[in-house]
């Protein structure tokens, strides 16, 4: 896996999956259920979107981690406006393409589209 830093190349989120978690307050934008896609914050403490190419590589981050309740949910036509505004309001800056929380890496990194 390579780590790159996002530039000018965006990551078109359509076909990709995110995860989908109980926001519980901490951010003031939703979508219809209470939930919002996870994120995960970087060093240089930038906020970056979690995506993931297919569900299996999606459920598989679920499960090394403790998050209850979420669930993956592939990105389509009718939920991308809602994932990228929920996005864009927590401030991502970019996407970070199958994180993987043991070796804190990942396949790419790119602009949020």
């Amino acid at each position: 896996m390579t780590q790159t830093r996002p530039g000018n190349k965006t990551t078109p989120l359509t076909n990709l999956w995110v995860l989908l978690v109980d926001n519980d307050g901490e951010l003031t934008t939703q979508d219809a259920e209470g939930r919002v896609p996870m994120m995960a914050r970087s060093g240089d403490d930038q906020t970056y979107l979690l995506v993931f190419k297919n569900a299996a590589r999606a459920r598989q981050f679920l499960s090394s981690q403790d998050v209850g309740g979420g669930e993956p949910r592939m990105v389509v036509r009718a939920n991308h406006d809602d994932i990228v505004r929920i996005a864009r309001s927590a401030g991502v800056v970019g996407t970070l393409l199958d994180y993987d929380p043991a070796t804190q890496r990942y396949a790419s990194a790119g602009a949020l589209a």
